[in-house]
This record gives structure tokens, C-alpha cells and sequence, in this order.
């Protein structure tokens, strides 16, 4: 969500919606490639590294204390992905 280009094809404006919402809930998003059902249903949700980047919220301070980050890469990108701009 944090690279240049649309690749959720969300609306204009919708990812701002989406920060500030996850904002004022102290929370975070969900990387687009972890999505249930999205591409990769076997994947496990993960935190979106793009936000966690750029945003401090309570709920990314209490994993990190409690528990930390594991980092890991997102699953394999499949190439029809990058035919839109990026």
C-alpha cells in the first residue's frame, strides 16, 4: 500500500481513509498480500510494514513489548501484479 502505484486498485482517496481509521483506533492495517482470501489464502495476516514504518500506535507498542516483530517476507508476488503502474 506504501509503494508507488495502486495495486489494491482502491478509490482515490481510500488509503488516507484507511490510515486514519486504523489511527484513531490506535491500531494498524493488514498487509495487502496477507489478506484472507486475497491471493495467498494460506498466508497468515500480517501487519503492513509500510504503516508500521510510519505510524506509532498503542497496539504496535504493546507487540512490540509483549511479544516483538517477526519480520518476514511477503508471499511470492505474482508478476500480473506489476502490470498496473508502480
Amino acid at each position: 500500500m506504501f509503494v508507488p502505484g495502486n495495486k489494491m486498485r482502491l478509490t482515490p482517496g481510500r488509503l488516507h481513509d484507511l490510515v486514519a481509521e486504523a489511527r484513531a483506533r490506535q491500531s494498524f492495517i493488514i498487509c495487502h498480500s496477507t489478506l484472507p482470501h486475497y491471493k495467498h489464502p494460506e498466508v497468515k495476516p500480517a501487519i503492513c510494514r509500510g504503516f508500521a514504518d510510519r505510524y506509532d500506535t498503542q497496539a504496535l507498542q504493546l507487540i512490540a513489548r509483549l511479544f516483538g516483530f517477526v519480520e518476514v517476507d511477503p508471499p511470492q508476488q505474482d508478476p500480473s501484479d506489476f502490470s498496473t503502474s508502480t
